[in-house]
């Protein structure tokens, strides 16, 4: 009978970050989700440089037009990118038409989702969250794409 109790309440193996790349709530030009971002999952322990860069860009006070933070922005920006590319993720997919996409996870304590693309005429755009990927069948990600510009 325990035996029986206990295959009851099994906990998944894998969890589904069904997700959704979205404009920032002040772009009305458009209701649907940005399409084409590249995102990747990582397992949020093992990647503390991505973690160090996303909080230094966080930090830089580059929004406001201040050519010394938007330079230094701009190199974090791309010791970013290198990060994220040359880090082993546990999983990858780009966002569909819709801004949609999916990715299948290993449970986890903590998963750093990232997203960025490029847009044709348009800075580039990032985003990242930390989610809790244990316990679930399914865990929604909602990535801003916000304007974040650094030129």
């Amino acid at each position: 009978m325990l035996t029986l109790l206990s295959l009851a309440h099994t906990l998944p193996e894998k969890t589904l970050l069904d997700g959704s790349a979205q404009p920032c709530a002040d772009v009305k030009e458009s209701t649907s989700g940005v399409p084409g971002v590249h995102v990747y999952a990582f397992n949020a322990a093992k990647i503390p440089t991505i973690r160090k860069s996303l909080n230094a860009l966080d930090s830089l006070d580059w929004e406001n037009g201040n050519p010394d933070a938007m330079r230094a922005a701009a190199i974090e920006y791309d010791k970013l990118l290198t990060r994220v590319r040359n880090a082993k993720a546990i999983g990858y997919a780009m966002s569909n038409g819709n801004g949609d996409f999916e990715i299948t996870v290993n449970q986890m304590d903590s998963v750093l989702v990232f997203g960025e693309a490029r847009m044709p005429g348009e800075p580039f755009y990032y985003s990242a969250k930390t989610v809790g990927a244990v316990g679930h069948d399914e865990v929604r990600v909602v990535l801003l794409m916000c304007n974040q510009q650094l030129l």
